[in-house]
């Protein structure tokens, strides 16, 4: 059978299989009919009723690009993959590489830049579920079973865990950290997560689960809201947080924040203490698209925090992803916008651009002068803007000129 899947039960299944495979291998191109500059990594056909979902990218040594994504739906009925595509001409195509099996929302990242070790860290299947880090040896080209781990958790239990393809960050002091949050039962989307994080020494051996720490989780409190929040957010939680060292140092986490009814434009900031191993709540913050998945890193170079995300324009749709734009911030409590990257151009009426348009749950990387950056993408043809039938790339050329 094809590696990678189970064997099918039925020939349904080896043809969504080979489907996917055949997709997978080609090469990417322009979307016609676009004016958006996007180059497509990824395309799924919508009629399969399988998407494509949580993309990450990251450069190598060798100067090629290497970008992830996963897939869900009710068409998708295998194990849960990560699939790995590799570009050598900054961009401008891609090909696919492998699966990596049994792993899903998970981030690409290297410890060391100069190495040829890559790894993927998220869950072992959708959730509530294990976490799990695959390595690869070989700058992403092969990922091995025996090279990847539980690091902790069970699938639906009390120590189940659910993410995004979020940041791995590497403190000043030599220290990893990932956001993660616990989902408990009884596995109430929002209301049950409980922020985590899991930590290491950048030194130690990552594929050993004994050189990982979790810490306590820590449940959203109802009693952080202010009280001139009248009516009450409807089902009030966070998730797929940020690991961030603040400009004071210490380590965070910034959150996305369910906020309905009410605008998507807030997200949680807790602070972390590192020798206590416990997250505590700083404050709320304003910040446009705090709705959605989003992803924040530190420019080094001029110091500023920087996210690109979802600003919710249209008070009638709190779930809005068609518009994409970046932020900047020198404190992550004040965010102000630097320039708009992506706005749809399909000539949908504004209620329909909402319904099916989405440009979202981006991951990105500072790259030189650039950033580039990968968008689950929801555009021409997708049936709806949360069930994203492509994977996309852009570069935004010489960011630093705009802040």
């Amino acid at each position: 059978h094809l590696e990678g899947f189970p064997s099918p039960p039925c020939f349904g299944m080896l043809l969504l299989s080979a489907i996917l495979i055949i997709l997978g291998s080609g090469r990417a191109r322009l979307i016609p009919d676009s004016s958006l500059d996007l180059r497509e990594i990824a395309w799924q056909p919508e009629r399969t009723n399988v998407f494509l979902g949580s993309p990450s990218i990251l450069r190598l040594p060798s100067g090629d690009l290497l970008a992830s994504a996963d897939r869900f739906g009710d068409g998708f009925h295998t194990q849960r993959n990560v699939s790995v595509y590799r570009s050598t001409d900054e961009g401008d195509t891609w090909q696919f590489v492998t699966w990596v099996k049994n792993q899903y929302w998970s981030n690409l990242f290297q410890v060391d830049s100069n190495s040829t070790n890559v790894y993927l860290l998220g869950t072992a299947t959708d959730g509530p579920a294990p976490i799990k880090l695959a390595m690869s040896h070989d700058m992403g080209q092969t990922w091995k079973d025996e090279d990847a781990v539980i690091l902790f958790g069970e699938v639906s239990g009390n120590a189940s865990y659910e993410t995004g393809p979020t940041p791995t960050l590497i403190s000043s002091k030599g220290r990893l950290y990932r956001a993660m949050e616990r989902l408990r039962p009884p596995f109430q989307w929002g209301r049950d997560y409980e922020a985590v994080v899991l930590h290491t020494d950048a030194g130690m051996n990552l594929t050993d689960p004994s050189s990982w720490t979790l810490s306590k989780p820590l449940p959203f409190n109802d009693s952080w809201m202010p009280e001139s929040w009248s009516p009450r957010p409807e089902n009030p939680g966070y998730l797929e947080g940020n690991m961030i060292e603040g400009p004071d140092g210490e380590i965070y986490d910034l959150l996305r924040f369910n906020s309905r009814p009410y605008p998507g434009n807030k997200a949680v900031l807790l602070r972390f203490d590192v020798a206590q191993n416990v997250l505590s709540f700083d404050s709320f913050v304003d910040l446009p698209g705090g709705h959605s998945k989003f992803v924040v890193r530190r420019d080094k170079v001029t110091g500023y925090y920087l996210t690109l995300a979802n600003p919710n324009t249209n008070e009638s749709y709190i779930d809005q992803r068609n518009i994409l734009k970046l932020y900047a911030s020198k404190d992550l409590r004040e965010w102000r916008e630097v320039v708009t990257l992506l706005e749809d151009d399909t000539g949908f009426a504004p209620d329909d651009s909402v319904r099916f348009t989405g440009f979202h749950y981006v991951d990105w990387r500072i790259d030189g002068n650039d950033i580039l950056y990968v968008v689950r993408t929801a555009y021409r043809g997708a049936v709806s803007y949360h069930n994203s039938n492509r994977i996309t790339f852009k570069a935004l050329k010489k960011f630093r000129t705009l802040l």
